[in-house]
């Protein structure tokens, strides 16, 4: 899904038929932490099943389908992957007026499939701060398995949705909907609310302690989380900023720093990430 919506960005961004990505730049849009040829058998499997994706266009008179992707290279002497796009693929970003805006970088960070998916739902919805979702439609676009019952879905997609999505969406309130107003009532549906933003919000240049504050402020003003929600909230947000923040440093290039980053310095930056967050009423150190 990362891979598939960076694609997408740049074909939308530069109307190119052809893209390319570097292996840093795949590996950071992937979390991707191992090492060697087993990252070039795994952008193999996963290309593979890329250009095996199809589109479809509908103008209310004519169906076209066809793949979107129409084939790879992996190069591994320049450590760099292209992928060419069907001109017919391309041509669906140029027909629709808009798009609906997210940060990529964030979409990249969620874990759960399920929570990457509501993550593009909610945000078609930005300016409005409000999605009313059926059971039906709820289980339709997050693919849910026809087995998972409403308890199911509480524990394996509102759980992880909930937690993962609530730093990103000020005031994010998941609230079930029933046949009748009856507590025992069958549930019908779901609603999310959160605070709506402005049509011309700006999320994308801010850096990542910016980011943090952001998130954190949002952790704590959910009425709907309890205390110790809102703290494993806050302990996943520091433990993401300090690992964000060592894995930049050491990605710089060689010639930009002497060696690989030194424990002194892994202790240091703790220390200042520590201090920034003590100053949001972060007092205890997660990291081990």
């Amino acid at each position: 899904m990362n891979l598939f919506f960076a694609i997408a960005s740049r074909v939308a961004n530069k109307g190119t038929d052809t893209v390319k990505f570097t292996f840093n730049q795949l590996k950071s849009l992937s979390n991707y932490t191992d090492h060697g040829d087993r990252f070039v058998e795994d952008l193999r499997k996963t290309y593979s099943k890329l250009i095996s994706l199809s589109a479809t266009s509908d103008d209310g008179d004519e169906i076209i389908s066809f793949v979107a992707f129409t084939e790879y290279s992996i190069k591994r002497s320049t450590q760099t992957v292209s992928i060419a796009v069907n001109p017919k693929f391309q041509g669906l970003f140029n027909e629709l007026s808009h798009w609906t805006r997210f940060n990529l970088s964030q979409f990249a960070e969620l874990k759960s499939t399920y929570s990457k998916t509501m993550f593009r739902l909610l945000k078609q919805w930005r300016t409005v701060g409000k999605r009313t979702f059926s059971m039906e439609e709820f289980r339709y676009l997050l693919d849910i398995p026809k087995s998972y019952r409403v308890n199911d879905i509480d524990k394996r997609i509102l759980k992880p949705i909930k937690k993962e999505l609530t730093p990103m969406f000020k005031g994010l309130s998941i609230k079930k909907q029933r046949n009748s107003n009856k507590r025992g009532g069958k549930i019908s549906g779901y609603v999310f609310t959160w605070k709506a933003e402005t049509n011309n919000e700006d999320d994308f240049l801010k850096n990542s302690w910016y980011e943090t504050r952001k998130r954190i402020t949002n952790i704590e003003s959910n009425n709907d989380l309890t205390k110790q929600e809102k703290e494993d909230a806050k302990k996943n947000i520091y433990n993401n900023y300090s690992k964000k923040t060592i894995k930049q440093k050491e990605s710089l290039p060689v010639e930009n720093r002497e060696s690989q980053i030194s424990e002194e310095e892994r202790a240091r930056l703790r220390r200042e990430i520590a201090e920034r967050l003590e100053a949001l009423g972060m007092n205890n150190n997660p990291m081990e």
